[in-house]
């Protein structure tokens, strides 16, 4: 595979055009991590497998952001449309054989930068009170833990975190 250095890495902020791109990678990491998400696989396999569908979820994010490794799809990130001054990272996922080499960290970056340039105070996010090393991707990143108790969301403990711009 490789050193990271050795790799090119790239970034695409995408648009409804690039639906398959974002399709590939949703249910990739909807199989591979089905507790991670708040939907799951079934919910957008199947009959529920449609274009439209694919083009809304990026027409009605704030933000959506691929990263390519070796032209390969490595990982993504979306937020929510913004909110007065505020938006909520969703939808973080790097591909198992690229975790640890940087995809998470220039993903979290992208999406920050982005909030930057509009204008926004906060980024919010829930992740699992288990998944240690999101945490401190994020914590790398300037996210703090939001204060509130964990609750059960999807059958799942989450923490929520904020990172003020």
């Amino acid at each position: 595979m490789g050193t990271s250095a050795n790799r090119h890495h790239s970034l695409v902020q995408l648009d409804e055009s690039d639906w398959p791109l974002w399709r590939c990678l949703r249910l990739q990491a909807l199989e591979d991590a089905p507790d991670a998400f708040g939907s799951t696989l079934a919910q957008w396999s199947g009959v529920n497998d449609l274009e439209e569908r694919w083009r809304d979820r990026l027409r009605s994010c704030g933000t959506a952001i691929v990263c390519i490794v070796d032209q390969q799809p490595a990982g993504m990130v979306a937020t929510t449309p913004p909110i007065a001054t505020e938006t909520e990272l969703q939808s973080m996922w790097v591909a198992p054989q690229f975790r640890g080499s940087g995809v998470g960290d220039q993903l979290v970056v992208a999406m920050l930068d982005w909030a930057r340039q509009h204008e926004l105070r906060q980024v919010r996010l829930r992740v699992r009170l288990m998944n240690l090393v999101a945490q401190r991707l994020y914590q790398r990143h300037g996210f703090i833990d939001a204060g509130k108790p964990p609750d059960e969301v999807h059958g799942v403990c989450e923490i929520e975190m904020v990172h003020l711009l």
